[in-house]
């Protein structure tokens, strides 16, 4: 639970913004999976995969992701993991999905309150590394470059990341990020960024 909740949920801070009322939306108070839960039948078992924002550390966002299996019987959860680097980025408002070699990705925004605008990430791991670990390190989609100043800070909460149909390989991610220019614009000019990666070891029909 992040020092702001319950009582708010904007939480964390963005460069040159000393208003409170104008930090992102964490939505960690809901203590809930974010969009969205992804099913995969892997032929032995049945897969979901799925993640949420949470505290990584004190003050700190980190993505939750957890994958939930099951081999004829009851769901339970395979394996599970935070990712969050040491270094005072938050990241938040994530989605996961898995390809069709069982190797799992995530996408999430990233923010700080000094030198890293609101921006797009990924990580993801492969089907056969230790559990719990995001092994693959991590991935800039696009750096921001302003800064949200609306006080209705709601953020990213529909990012999803989806497999491509025809080759079961490549992650198609959508998230927003801010500009300069954007910022410029309007209070809440966000921009929206769609990005396609794959991970090593999957390959096309």
């Amino acid at each position: 639970m992040f020092p702001c909740a319950p009582t708010s949920r904007d939480c964390l801070p963005q460069p040159g913004i000393t208003n409170p009322s104008q930090y992102l939306d964490v939505l960690s108070y809901r203590q809930r999976p974010t969009h969205r839960l992804a099913y995969r039948n892997m032929k032995t078992y049945d897969a979901l995969v799925t993640g949420q924002s949470v505290e990584a550390a004190s003050g700190v966002a980190g993505m939750r992701w957890y994958e939930i299996r099951r081999s004829g019987g009851a769901y339970s959860v395979y394996q599970q993991g935070t990712y969050a680097p040491n270094d005072g980025i938050h990241r938040w408002m994530g989605s996961v999905a898995m390809d069709k070699q069982g190797n799992v990705a995530m996408g999430y925004s990233v923010v700080n309150g000094t030198s890293v605008f609101p921006g797009i990430r990924y990580t993801g791991r492969l089907a056969g590394d230790a559990l719990g670990q995001m092994t693959q390190g991590e991935g800039t989609i696009i750096d921001g470059s302003g800064v949200q100043t609306s006080t209705n800070s709601r953020w990213g909460d529909y990012t999803s990341l989806n497999l491509d149909p025809v080759d079961d390989c490549t992650f198609w991610y959508v998230n927003e990020y801010y500009t300069a220019a954007g910022q410029a614009s309007s209070p809440a000019g966000w921009q929206t960024r769609i990005a396609s990666f794959r991970l090593p070891g999957c390959s096309a029909p």
